[in-house]
């Protein structure tokens, strides 16, 4: 069924259980506002899909706490991987001394800056083992990445407002 012949079955439906005139214009109204918005929103290009991908895997082995891993497949932030290895491992150390188990994501947003930079951010909570938030409940946070020969890498980790919508950040 096509969604002309969808929209006037619905429109009938509703002068059918004795909507007045007011009601179906004002339903062809929030429903033409609604299908604006949706066609307005670009499409997402398959770099985009591969940041957010990488960022859910990312989120997959920080949940193990594997720091080794993380720092090799994952990091570009300290002087070498041994380095960051072991700052991986303080901060394991002290979120699980506050009862850290693992982080639910609700929201990953990938932007392509350019071929070679894109930027994600997060939304998450950090959880103890009985799924109860460890203050503040939500989070966020954004990611500055960078590709190089062996795939993209975080070189920036920094807070985000989790009251705030994600939204990528705007070219200069």
């Amino acid at each position: 069924m096509s969604f002309a012949l969808f929209f006037l079955k619905v429109v009938r439906r509703v002068f059918d259980m004795g909507g007045r005139r007011s009601e179906v214009l004002c339903f062809i109204v929030s429903l033409g506002l609604v299908l604006a918005a949706c066609a307005s929103l670009p499409p997402k290009s398959a770099q985009e899909e591969d940041v957010e991908a990488f960022m859910r895997e990312y989120t997959r082995v920080w949940n193990t706490h594997d720091s080794a891993q993380i720092a090799a497949r994952f990091y570009r932030l300290g002087p070498d991987v041994a380095a960051q290895t072991v700052s991986l491992e303080r901060q394991f150390v002290r979120l699980r001394d506050q009862g850290y188990s693992h982080s639910a994501i609700y929201e990953i947003k990938g932007c392509l800056i350019d071929e070679a930079t894109a930027w994600a951010g997060m939304r998450y909570s950090r959880l103890r083992k009985d799924g109860v938030a460890l203050p503040p409940e939500r989070r966020a946070s954004q990611y500055d990445l960078k590709k190089f020969s062996d795939g993209w890498r975080i070189v920036r980790i920094g807070g985000a407002d989790a009251e705030r919508p994600i939204a990528c950040p705007q070219s200069p």
